[in-house]
C-alpha cells in the first residue's frame, strides 16, 4: 500500500514542477485547434473473418402519425414513448447502412438517404457518402449493393416472388 503524507505529495508536487520546467516535447502542447466538425460516425468489427463497418447516415425527427404503429393506437404509443422518457409525437430514426468486406468481395447494405436529403434535412440525414469515406472505404469499390426497403419505402419494384411480391 503506498503511504501518502503532506511531505510526499509536496516532493512529488515539487519534482513535477521542476521537470515541467525544462520542457523536454517543446513542440508538445496541451492545446489543440478546434477540428469544427464531429468525429466521423462509424464503427468496425470482425465477424469471423469479415469485416463489418456500420456507416451512419444520420438521424431524421418526424411527427407521429396516427398509422404509424397498425396495432397500437396514437394514445398507447405515446405512453410508450413517456416511459422510455421520450418526446410524445415524434419519432426519431437512425439510418445506419453497413459494409461488409469478406476478403474478396466488399458489399453494401443499403445506401444512406442521398446528398439530396442531406441539403433538404440541412445535415441531419444524408451523411452516408462523407462518414464511409471517412472510415477509408473508396464507394467505387463496393462489388454488390444490397437494398433491405420494400417497394413501399423505396417505390422500387422487387423482383417477383421475392419481398412484398409483386
Amino acid at each position: 500500500m503506498i503511504d501518502l503524507s503532506r511531505r510526499s505529495l509536496l516532493t512529488g508536487a515539487a519534482v513535477i514542477g521542476t521537470a515541467s520546467a525544462f520542457d523536454p516535447l517543446p513542440g508538445a502542447r496541451a492545446a489543440a485547434p478546434v477540428a469544427g466538425k464531429q468525429n466521423a460516425s462509424w464503427y468496425r468489427y470482425k465477424v469471423g473473418s469479415f469485416e463489418v463497418t456500420v456507416v451512419t447516415d444520420g438521424n431524421n425527427t418526424n411527427p407521429l402519425s396516427d398509422a404509424y404503429v397498425t396495432n397500437a393506437p396514437k394514445a398507447d404509443v405515446n405512453a410508450a414513448l413517456d416511459a422510455l422518457f421520450l418526446a410524445r409525437d415524434k419519432v426519431t430514426h437512425s439510418y445506419t447502412p453497413v459494409v461488409i468486406n469478406t476478403g474478396s468481395k466488399l458489399v453494401a447494405i443499403d445506401t444512406g438517404l442521398g446528398l439530396g436529403m442531406f441539403e433538404q434535412s440541412k445535415g441531419a440525414v444524408g451523411q452516408y457518402h462523407a462518414n464511409l469515406q471517412a472510415a477509408g472505404i473508396d464507394r467505387n469499390a463496393v462489388d454488390v449493393v444490397i437494398i433491405s426497403r420494400t417497394r413501399e419505402q423505396t417505390g422500387v419494384p422487387q423482383c417477383r416472388g421475392h419481398g412484398s411480391g409483386s
